[in-house]
């Protein structure tokens, strides 16, 4: 359980109070991409890194986090291999056609180079 019992342990529960309390006292600006970029910082505070809590099968990580603006129709995600945030405009897309539409989640780490 990744330090069970250690104040800011991994268990479900701890993190979950943990974002609560992140989310109660963090400060948001007006803008939508202020709040997506503290949305993904506040969900930051309860990663799960691999290496932290080992299972059967490999290390417990968060595969991906997300968020939608509802009344935009954007869907805001990054992944463990990429933190950048990637938004899909849900509204670019026949909404009403009969296919599905789905994208392959970008994976690898997208870094801005300077220069």
């Amino acid at each position: 359980m990744g330090g069970l019992g250690l104040p800011g342990d991994l268990s479900s529960t701890s993190r979950f109070v943990r974002a609560a309390f992140t989310r109660l006292n963090s400060v948001c600006g007006c803008s939508e991409s202020e709040s997506v970029s503290q949305f993904f910082h506040i969900l930051g505070s309860v990663y799960q890194t691999r290496g932290c809590a080992q299972t059967e099968d490999g290390y417990e990580i968060t595969v991906y986090t997300s968020c939608c603006n509802t009344s935009k129709g954007i869907y805001y995600y990054t992944t463990y291999e990429n933190q950048q945030i990637t938004a899909v405009k849900l509204a670019n897309e026949d909404l009403n056609g009969c296919r599905v539409i789905s994208y392959p989640l970008i994976k690898g780490q997208q870094i801005f180079m300077q220069n």
